[in-house]
């Protein structure tokens, strides 16, 4: 796991269902092509695009996210990681 962001008053659900609204409009203002996934029955959100795959599993008590990079990419794992940490606190 990159990352983990604990739930502030939210359950598990809460998060997930806010978390499907914003993820979306995130990669669009990013300007990010990405085939965006979202399953129900594991609470969880992927997003493929080129150079890049990113999961969100929303568990008990966080949100946990894996990215994983291109070689290109790389050293800008550490901006994107938290680009999404700020994210992903907004909703949850």
């Amino acid at each position: 796991m990159d990352l983990k962001v604990p739930y502030l008053g939210k359950s598990q659900k809460q998060a997930y269902e806010a978390a499907k609204l914003v993820v979306p409009q995130t990669m669009d203002k990013f300007g990010v092509k990405a085939d965006v996934r979202q399953d129900d029955s594991t609470h969880t959100i992927s997003a493929k695009g080129t150079g890049f795959e990113a999961k969100i599993t929303f568990t008990e008590s966080e949100a946990q996210v894996r990215l994983d990079l291109g070689f290109l990419l790389k050293p800008l794992k550490g901006k994107v990681l938290e680009a999404l940490e700020k994210q992903i606190k907004k909703v949850v």
